[in-house]
């Protein structure tokens, strides 16, 4: 799966791009076994390293952009396909990265999904199934501007259901993740889990649900070797306990709930180890056939292990409303407020950071033909701190045209 084409051929194909807009040789249908697939985007971002204003990009980065144009032609190929009570899925993509200014962040990324969604009998299910996406690791915390850093993530996962009258389901699996960066970054290191998961799940009559699941993982740190100045660690255990709610309000709204508590022990060192609630709240709400709103709150822990705090809390409100003019034109917009506080004891002292993140985004999507379709969006983000230095403004500008055959 690390099989990756060369940029000239990824480009070579899209720049066929429009003539096949305006003149399709075959239709793409959701029910084909196969489609292909062909897409474009060009953004503009006004601050691509996420850097305070007045900063000299010339000292940091080797050039006077702050700014930066952004083409991503791309290629792939989509598979699902029927066997009786069996299902097999293929999702395969190569994204371009093209930068106008800053040549040394350019790269393929392939991204990839397969699924066998298995059947003994109606009543026992699964799925089978391996993922990997690669993409551009981002400077909203990596501080090496010179330097390109490409994120991996992959998992791995096994999962079956056994449900005799369709009402309460037994669950179990196995899950593997796997998230990688090819420059150092002690704060958010690449790592690895193994976990074994079980639970049981109900459902009523309505199709609303409730799950209880339980998570037992054991993970590595990647590249990492034992530091005991630093605090520096290799491995963790990690278990979590979860309920989760899916209601069917009404015919027009639905609710998701998932609580739950997380606690991540560390092999060698109890400073870096950190537990408590996690979770977030869904509701959805749809009064006609053009209009929808979505609300979303979420609590999330993550590591960050620096000399000051060990992890993350996140704290996340979003707003995200859609209105459909015709089956054609939709209009989205979304709002989000974050907040991050940087806790534990850290290793010489106790952090006070707390980030701010604001995200407003405003965006158009036109189907002309069942197989175009056409986009356009604006972004506008900005992170204030506690800690001077790490605040940021950013706007980017995006337009995109996919099309599947």
């Amino acid at each position: 799966m690390n099989f990756k084409l060369r940029s000239t051929a990824v480009l070579a194909l899209l720049l066929q791009l429009p003539v096949m807009l305006l003149a399709l040789p075959a239709q793409a249908d959701e029910l084909d076994p196969i489609n292909l697939l062909a897409s474009i985007n060009w953004q503009h971002d006004s601050n691509l390293f996420r850097v305070p204003n007045g900063t000299n990009m010339l000292a940091v980065a080797g050039s006077s952009h702050q700014a930066d144009n952004i083409t991503i032609p791309s290629v792939g190929i989509k598979v699902n396909k029927h066997y009786g009570l069996q299902t097999f899925q293929f999702d395969y993509n190569l994204n371009d990265y093209k930068y106008q200014n800053y040549k040394f962040l350019e790269f393929t990324a392939t991204q990839y999904k397969a699924a066998w969604l298995w059947s003994l009998t109606p009543y026992l299910t699964g799925t089978v199934s391996a993922d990997s996406n690669e993409s551009p690791y981002g400077f909203n915390d990596y501080k090496n501007y010179k330097s390109l850093n490409i994120n991996t993530v992959e998992n791995r996962r096994f999962s079956a259901d056994w449900s005799p009258q369709h009402t309460w389901h037994l669950l179990a699996g196995f899950t593997h993740n796997a998230s990688k960066i090819t420059q150092s970054f002690q704060a958010s290191p690449g790592y690895t889990t193994d976990s074994i998961d079980a639970g049981v799940k109900y459902v009523f009559s309505s199709g609303s649900a409730v799950t209880l699941m339980g998570h037992d993982r054991k993970g590595a740190t990647l590249n990492s070797v034992l530091n005991p100045s630093r605090f520096i660690d290799t491995g963790f255990d990690e278990q979590e306990a979860e309920a989760k709610l899916d209601w069917s309000v009404s015919g027009k709204s639905s609710l998701s709930l998932r609580m739950a508590y997380l606690n991540r022990t560390h092999d060698h060192f109890n400073e870096r180890n950190f537990s408590g609630p996690v979770g977030d709240a869904s509701y959805t709400w749809a009064p006609g056939g053009k209009t929808s709103l979505n609300l979303k709150a979420s609590r999330t822990l993550t590591s960050y292990q620096v000399t000051d705090s060990s992890y993350n809390r996140n704290d996340t409100y979003s707003i995200s409303p859609i209105y459909a003019f015709s089956e054609k034109l939709e209009l989205q917009a979304s709002a989000s407020i974050a907040k991050r506080y940087f806790l534990g004891d850290g290793v010489f002292s106790s952090s006070t950071r707390v980030d701010t993140s604001k995200t407003a985004s405003f965006g158009v999507s036109w189907v002309p033909q069942r197989s175009v379709t056409l986009g356009a969006n604006v972004q506008q983000s900005s992170r204030n701190s506690t800690t001077p230095g790490f605040q940021f403004d950013d706007t980017s500008l995006g337009v995109s045209a996919n099309l599947a055959f």
